[in-house]
């Protein structure tokens, strides 16, 4: 499959907080499920538009999800991916497809964090530090500066975006569109 726009917002909401599933062999029923898990009905609607645009096929929503069974679909999907929280890869994209890949990602996985003028951060946290590592490197390619660390006590990495060019240069080139995000990042610039 090759990337488009909606293909890397949809690659992304997969690995951040998707799934794209089958049951076990060993049942004699069998489904192929691919959904995004997520409370913002913002997120949910992107995630079912641009996959009705790839895949004609409308995800329904409901309970915090929006999800559809399709075989062909699965197969498609984990043909040249894998999308567990642990081993996810950034595909090879630029441009617009990167931009919005990293955003769907942000959305899902990112957090604001002002506490005044001093302390003020864009972040987000993954099991999967390699990801989180060519997300630095494409947030570095699009000039801005990030730190890597891990969580103490825990099995988790966290990217870091501080200061205010970094903040300035990331709400222009990739931004949020959960509302939420979105407005806090807002409030955040605004305090310059």
């Amino acid at each position: 499959m090759k990337f488009n726009e909606d293909l890397s917002a949809i690659h992304a909401y997969l690995c951040a907080d998707g799934y794209v599933i089958k049951n076990p062999e060993t049942q004699k029923h069998k489904y192929y499920t691919i959904g995004l898990r997520n409370q913002n009905l913002t997120l949910l609607s992107d995630f079912q538009n641009r996959f009705e645009r790839l895949f004609g096929i409308k995800p329904k929503i409901g309970d915090g999800r929006a999800r559809v069974y399709s075989k062909d679909i699965y197969h498609k999907l984990t043909e040249e991916w894998n999308f567990y929280s642990d081993s996810w890869k950034l595909p090879e994209i630029g441009g617009k497809c990167l931009n919005l890949w990293l955003r769907a990602f942000f959305d899902c996985e990112g957090w604001v964090e002002c506490e005044g003028r001093k302390n003020r951060r864009i972040g987000l946290d993954s099991i999967n530090r390699r990801g989180l590592i060519q997300v630095q490197n494409s947030l570095l390619s699009i000039g801005i500066n990030s730190k890597i660390r891990k969580v103490e006590k825990r099995s988790t990495w966290r990217l870091q975006i501080f200061g205010k060019d970094n903040i300035e240069k990331f709400s222009q080139e990739i931004g949020f569109l959960h509302p939420g995000k979105k407005e806090k990042l807002q409030e955040m610039i605004n305090l310059s």
